[in-house]
């Protein structure tokens, strides 16, 4: 007998000898401990044994030892003490996720193409405008920085610079380069943003744009910046230009391609306190100068978080654009159909039944519902991403079919009786099932053709696991003992 061999009888036995019912327990080891959960033969979780077990503790203290770098295992007991472990090194942590396509992003995600350098504009900056900013630097100045500012840049410099960006800067920032090199005396001319040097501009816009660089299983949801309409609701664009920083990991942004009701050349701001991908600052950079003129050293009102927590509809804004509910109360999606700006909903706590039916109103793009029973019915075509959990008899899926712009999706918290109606989903990219589900559809209808991304979620058999990542073209093996 094998190590291993020895350690998993000693687990299988002292696991057993606990056990007031059937059940079985998930093991995730690793590197840095172990993660255990046990569930009913129906595989929800369910708290099964004795925990104070010594026997337990002792055998799961010895499991790392033999290990290795990482193993799953299940274990299933009865209480006459029968026992069968399956355990795989070849899995990884559950639950786990695999990206099929690394080139997916979600629905106004998707990556920017590339700068190309060069630009054919060979004009000089407007002496209107260039007159303007002198002016308010000059004022500036005079109140605030007597020390002045280090020479800016020629015209030939500049264009330089945005030959190697592959854009050309607006105006009244070209301006304001024209005037000074930078502000690293931090005089709070662009308050609170410090303008960097040309080069610095160069080095942070040559590849990297600001906004969200993320995967298939990251936020769905880009809020509309405040006012709307003015910033295009992109994760990233290469149309935002950084040109200065603060000391707290943030950044100013001018927006080339703004949205319909914004202008080229409008200041966003991005970084460690933005929430969303960029927030509205200013219509342009000269009325950033302007206002830091008037307002410097003041404290600015913070923008509207867009996802607000409530308790129940009475506390949602007219202007919420995401809401996380929490109550133990029903709850029908016809509720929120006069929130004109919704574009996300998520219901949790223990609501008795969520009636999931919206024909028509607010347009949600992400929707995660979590209750003991829900209806799923009529929804607004914009959802691309659902979740549905926590029901405890099955409820069907069919009206998913419905939903032209879905493309994810997560039953792995679900029971639902016609899994197979997944494939019938005509934009699905991204699934999330448990191990029992990605079973039954790898049984019935194989795995859906265009998915960019699987995830493994929920209660997952070892079993259960490897069919799922030999199914994605992962290795996958499973050894078995036995004993009683």
């Amino acid at each position: 007998m094998t190590a291993i061999d020895e350690v998993l009888h000693r687990l299988g036995k002292a696991f057993v000898a606990g056990l007031r019912e059937p059940g079985y327990q998930l093991t995730t080891v690793d590197p840095h401990g172990h993660r255990s959960q046990t569930y009913s033969m129906a595989g929800e979780p369910a708290l099964l044994g004795r925990w104070n077990n010594l026997d337990l503790n002792d055998a799961m203290a010895a499991l790392p030892g033999v290990a290795g770098p990482g193993m799953v295992l299940e274990m299933i007991g009865d209480p006459n003490g029968i026992y069968t472990i399956h355990w795989s090194r070849d899995l990884p942590s559950l639950p786990a996720r695999i990206v099929l396509d690394a080139e997916y992003r979600l629905p106004g995600h998707e990556l920017p193409p590339a700068r190309e350098p060069g630009t054919a504009d060979i004009r000089v900056t407007d002496p209107a405008v260039l007159a303007e900013v002198e002016h308010l630097v000059g004022g500036f100045v005079a109140r605030h920085h007597p020390a002045g500012y280090a020479p800016g840049y020629t015209e030939e410099e500049i264009r330089a610079a945005e030959h190697h960006l592959g854009v050309r800067l607006p105006d009244d920032l070209r301006a304001l380069y024209r005037l000074i090199h930078d502000d690293s005396g931090e005089s709070g001319l662009l308050d609170p943003f410090v303008l960097a040097p040309l080069d610095v501009l160069v080095d942070w816009n040559k590849e990297i744009f600001p906004g969200y660089h993320d995967g298939p299983f990251d936020d769905a949801v880009i809020f509309d910046c405040v006012p709307a309409g003015h910033v295009r609701r992109v994760s990233s664009s290469n149309g935002w230009v950084t040109f200065a920083g603060d000391y707290g990991m943030n950044f100013a942004a001018v927006d080339l391609d703004p949205g319909p009701l914004g202008r080229i050349g409008q200041v966003v701001t991005h970084g460690r306190d933005v929430w969303a991908p960029v927030e509205y600052v200013a219509s342009s950079v000269t009325d950033l100068i302007r206002r830091a003129i008037t307002t410097l050293g003041s404290e600015r009102p913070s923008p509207p978080e867009p996802e607000i927590w409530v308790t129940s509809v009475a506390e949602v804004p007219l202007t919420a654009q995401g809401v996380v509910m929490r109550t133990e109360d029903p709850v029908g999606l016809t509720d929120f159909g006069h929130f004109a700006n919704l574009r996300s909903l998520v219901i949790r706590g223990e609501a008795p039944m969520v009636d999931v039916a919206l024909p028509a109103g607010p347009p949600i793009e992400s929707l995660h519902v979590e209750a003991a029973a829900w209806r799923l019915a009529t929804l607004p075509p914009t959802v691309t991403d659902l979740t549905m959990k926590g029901n405890v008899e099955p409820t069907p899926i069919a009206a998913l079919a419905a939903l032209p712009n879905l493309v994810r999706l997560d039953l792995s918290g679900a029971t639902v009786p016609d899994i197979e109606v997944i494939a019938t989903l005509p934009a699905l990219r991204v699934l999330t099932l448990n191990g029992r589900q990605w079973t039954q559809l790898l049984a019935t209808t194989g795995k859906p053709p265009r998915l960019a991304a699987a995830g493994l979620g929920g209660s997952a058999g070892v079993g259960d696991a490897v069919r799922w990542s030999q199914a994605f073209g992962r290795s996958g093996g499973v050894h078995t003992l036995t004993g009683g």
